[in-house]
């Protein structure tokens, strides 16, 4: 197993968690003002872990700080969209794997021509499988 697993599988944790709260605040707050709360949250976690957390011997760039601005904004509209898409009914079934699972499909999709990943049909087996989950519960009838 690549060492990089062991963390991956720990993010999913912490995204399940992530969603499972979302759904709890979802109704009880405005959409917007539900997505400032939860960044503002995690902008306290993330400035104690800058403080206090582990140290990195990697180097901050100019293009790393604009690249991460640029994925926090991406992070705050689809926060906002989840909040509004649970609000309207969505199941957390439904959304989490239509929100972050197509998004990684996309971003699996169009990795290869940005970062020249390589591209392996196990590779293609899983942005198919990605792609069908999002249309399979894109689709799904309430019961």
């Amino acid at each position: 197993m690549p060492s990089w697993t062991i963390a991956a599988l720990f993010a999913s944790l912490c995204f399940a968690l992530h969603y499972l709260a979302l759904r709890a605040a979802t109704g009880k707050i405005a959409d917007a003002l539900g997505g400032f709360m939860l960044e503002g949250a995690a902008a306290v976690g993330l400035l104690v872990l800058v403080l206090v957390g582990p140290k990195s011997d990697v180097p901050t760039t100019t293009q790393g700080i604009v690249w991460s601005c640029l994925s926090g904004l991406c992070v705050t509209g689809g926060v906002t969209l989840l909040f509004m898409s649970l609000r309207l009914g969505g199941p957390v079934a439904g959304t989490g794997t239509i929100a972050m699972g197509g998004g990684v499909t996309l971003a699996a999709l169009v990795a290869p021509l940005l970062f020249a990943e390589g591209f392996t049909w196990r590779r293609a087996l899983g942005i198919a499988l990605g792609a069908a989950a999002v249309v399979l519960l894109a689709t799904e009838k309430k019961a």
